[in-house]
């Protein structure tokens, strides 16, 4: 889609969102970004701009590892950009909270697209924080550390491209 830019945050990303049509399945739109957050540094996303897709965890494989209780176990995971423009809030919000540091992630690739209604920034007060990737070593016996931050276990490979 035309003017549709990609972002990649650290957690916590610093954006508060609206859904576009309340009660609806149409995405939602940036209402706030909180100063000083990650969003906010970055400077590319306005209050307005409609969530395009998101980066989200996806649990897969024929069958779960082990079932107790309600919950299942899975050991196949995968890490997709899905299609927000026609979900609800809180899967929206589920998508985007499924990027955990307990499948060994700490950002989330985020589409947007400044619509009619965003509201640009001033130059002044674009923050435009560091763009560099996060680096990701292991360690067989002390796990993973993912930008300096360890989490249990080594983050797959993402699904889809990235291009800064």
């Amino acid at each position: 889609a035309s003017g549709v830019f990609r972002v990649r945050l650290k957690k916590p990303l610093g954006i508060g969102f609206e859904e576009v049509e309340p009660g609806a399945a149409k995405g939602v739109v940036v209402s706030q970004l909180v100063e000083g957050g990650h969003a906010d540094l970055d400077g590319r996303i306005w209050v307005g701009d409609k969530l395009v897709s998101t980066s989200a965890v996806v649990l897969g494989g024929e069958s779960a590892l082990l079932t107790v209780g309600g919950g299942s176990q899975y050991t196949n995971w995968k890490r997709q950009l899905l299609r927000a423009t026609d979900m609800q809030f809180d899967e929206v919000m589920a998508a985007i909270g499924s990027n955990s540091g307990r499948f060994g992630y700490i950002d989330v690739l985020l589409e947007f697209v400044h619509t009619e209604d965003s509201i640009p920034r001033s130059a002044s007060s674009r923050n435009r924080g560091s763009r560099e990737g996060v680096s990701v070593d292991w360690d067989g016996a002390r796990g993973t550390s993912v930008g300096g931050v360890s989490t249990p276990i080594r983050p797959r490979p993402d699904d889809f491209e990235f291009d800064q």
